[in-house]
């Protein structure tokens, strides 16, 4: 299994078998970094732009977006096959096994979303919790979760801050690695939010 990590909250997962699903590529993903990319399936967390965009999905051209009912509605033009995502649903696409979780995203959200979703995600015999955008520890109980990969938001303001982040990671019963994430510069996003939660996080996590 193999992870690439692109703007803000996107990743493309790569199966060993070589089945590929993305995660949350939006508009701050350069076009040129999807030249010649293209994935089976795709997840889309919440209507911000920085998660769905229809220009980007389209370029991707998933077989299947999964996504809240919000984004399928933003994203019905691009003539993709959609599948509506509720929470505690369970989906099996190309060997991967996804489950959304419903995420708090604060009160500094620009346009409150109908649904904002997590994904506990299994492919390999490899979990991965991807948090979304989550401003306050929400969703599924974390305490009991062995994890081998857990993707957290570190930029503040509209998510976890560094610190935020550092301390929800230290409620999962374990986790292997951590990829940090929305950092990007958006508003009043703090750019330094990865490089401060490698220092926190030097003696206690492993940090991609």
């Amino acid at each position: 299994m193999e992870i690439a990590q692109f703007e803000q909250s996107g990743f493309i997962i790569t199966s060993n078998v070589g089945e590929t699903l993305a995660v949350d590529i939006g508009a701050l993903t350069p076009a040129e970094r999807l030249a010649d990319v293209t994935v089976d399936a795709m997840l889309v967390s919440h209507i911000h732009a920085d998660h769905c965009s229809a220009e980007h999905v389209t370029a991707l051209a998933p077989a299947t977006v999964y996504t809240g009912a919000e984004c399928a509605v933003a994203l019905h033009a691009t003539g993709l096959t959609i599948e509506e995502l509720k929470a505690g649903d369970t989906v099996e696409t190309n060997g991967f096994t996804v489950t959304p979780f419903e995420v708090d995203h604060g009160p500094n959200a620009p346009q409150v979303p109908a649904q904002n979703f997590g994904f506990l995600i299994v492919v390999d015999d490899t979990t991965i919790y991807f948090a979304g955008d989550m401003y306050t520890a929400s969703g599924m109980p974390v305490g009991e979760l062995d994890v081998d990969i857990a993707m957290l938001p570190v930029g503040g303001h509209f998510t976890f801050n560094a610190e935020a982040a550092h301390a929800f990671a230290q409620q999962f019963k374990s986790i292997g690695t951590i990829y940090p994430m929305h950092y990007e510069a958006v508003g009043p996003i703090d750019t330094a939010g990865k490089e401060k939660f490698i220092a926190l996080a030097a003696n206690t996590f492993t940090v991609a």
